[in-house]
Order: structure tokens, then sequence, then C-alpha cells
């Protein structure tokens, strides 16, 4: 049976209850936008999305990898500035930068090469870590001026390879396997 499917990093629970008070403020500010609000405890750095995925795609991805993270060491990550896709004025997504490191770009290397090797398809756009706090609707409009966020340092200790669920109340996420970075 497929399993709709992403890489991921799964951010410390202090972190996503800060951001939970954040995503409130937002919701204050724009309560009729149509923007669906990400759920705290769904917060993540995504990595690679997939789509569905068969079993024995999913073995090939977890061997991989596996892989990987033996080689890969523990590093921390920084939040920046709100943001929006494309942009404010017609936003699609809202979302928190993360700072770019040198870190997280030779993980995101590691994980293109293996997955090209595997024959999976690769996204050529640039990649750009975020946290999506929010989706708008077309045509919707947000605020985000005059909320603050100072930034946040936080460790990326493992990597997980996640399910995620479509519902009508929203996606649920389970780990299919975490893989500890060493």
């Amino acid at each position: 049976m497929a399993k709709r499917t992403f890489i991921a990093v799964n951010l410390p629970p202090e972190l996503k209850e800060e951001l939970g008070k954040i995503i409130g403020d937002l919701k204050k500010i724009n309560p009729d936008y149509g923007i669906k609000w990400t759920s705290p405890e769904n917060l993540h750095l995504t990595l690679h999305f997939f789509g569905d995925l068969n079993e024995e795609q999913i073995a090939l991805v977890e061997e991989g990898i596996n892989k990987i993270t033996e080689r890969i060491d523990t590093f921390e990550m920084k939040t920046g500035r709100f943001g929006c896709f494309p942009n404010e004025r017609e936003p699609k997504i809202v979302f928190i930068e993360i700072i770019d490191s040198e870190a997280i770009r030779i993980l995101i290397g590691e994980l293109e090469v293996m997955l090209q090797n595997l024959n999976f398809p690769v996204d050529t756009k640039p990649w750009k870590a975020h946290l999506t706090l929010g989706r708008a609707k077309d045509g919707m409009h947000c605020k985000i001026g005059g909320t603050e966020f100072p930034p946040q340092v936080f460790g990326v200790k493992s990597i997980e390879l996640t399910e995620s669920q479509l519902t009508a109340e929203g996606p649920i996420y389970s780990v299919i396997k975490s893989f500890p970075l060493k």
C-alpha cells in the first residue's frame, strides 16, 4: 500500500510551543483571510517531499538515508524572519525562514545525490529552508507586520521519514523511521 511520504527535521517541543504562540498572534491579525494555519505539533522542516511511495521504495529510501546519517554530525539551525511565498501581496504560504548553514546544505546535497541514484525526481528549484506556518487560499492577503519572533537556535539530531495522511481536519503526520545523526 502506498504512503504519502516526506523527509523532515522534526522540531524540539519548546520551539513548536513558541511557534504555536506566534501562529496564535497571526490568527488574531488575520481573522477573515481564509488562511489554514499549521497545528504546532505538525511543524517541521521539510527536506524532500515524495508523494506516494510503496513499501519497496520506502525500504530503498530508508537504506539510503541510513547511509547518509551515519556520516553526518548533529548540528544547529536558527530561525529567521517571517515571509510569504511567492510574495506578501498574494501569499500562498506564510513561513518563518530558517537561516541557511553549511551543515544543512551538505545534508540536502547528500539526500539529492542519493535520491537521484535511486531514480527519484529531485526538485530543480533551489531549496529554501522554511517552516510553513499557514497556507492561504487564492486571492487572499495576509498581514505579518508587527509580529515579532526573536531568532531561536535549535539542534538537529535526527531526520525522519514521515507519512502524511490527509484528513478533513488537516494532515496527520507519523514517523515511519527516525535516523539519528552521528
